[in-house]
């Protein structure tokens, strides 16, 4: 009779291991689910901040150069070249613009983990911005699809003055 009591209550210790990893290997589930919802959420809420904190130097920009400068002096870190891959028979003036970032998505000179890429043009009263923000491979190639995409378009405002009676 010992014996086969012995026999259940090792088979229920058993049971109750089975059923204790079963619930621990749900939970290890769960938990790689939320830090990863947690990652894209960081990365889509900084994507949104710095390419709308770009949109409004660019909204109290006269003009291009204006808008460069002001970039330039928001983010030392970015680097601008002029004109774009897409458009270069085009009359349009404009710069192509990159923003590195590290894994705590704080802007950096190296090489980064993200990066935020621009072309802002200026086609004729107009300042034009295409702004993408992407994660990086360790080869520094973009890595799939951008984060958050933002078009801003900007009346410049003009130089000309007009005089009244």
């Amino acid at each position: 009779m010992k014996e086969r009591n012995s026999f259940l209550l090792l088979l229920e210790l058993m049971a109750s291991i089975l059923i204790f990893f079963l619930a621990a290997s749900i939970c290890l589930l769960v938990f790689s689910d939320a830090h990863k919802m947690n990652r894209a959420s960081l990365e889509l809420s900084a994507a949104v901040l710095v390419e709308k904190n770009i949109a409004e130097l660019i909204g109290g920009s006269g003009d291009l150069r204006d808008a460069g400068e002001k970039i330039s002096g928001a983010y030392p870190q970015a680097s601008f070249s002029h004109g774009s891959e897409e458009e270069t028979d085009s009359a349009e003036t404009g710069v192509s613009l990159v923003i590195p970032f590290d894994r705590k998505l704080q802007p950096v000179r190296e090489k980064g983990v993200y990066q935020l890429r621009a072309q802002i043009a200026a086609d004729g009263g107009m300042i034009r911005a295409e702004m993408h923000f992407y994660p990086v491979d360790t080869d520094g190639k973009l890595s799939g699809d951008s984060v958050y995409d933002l078009t801003v378009r900007n009346v410049a405002a003009s130089v000309e003055e007009t005089s009244g009676p």
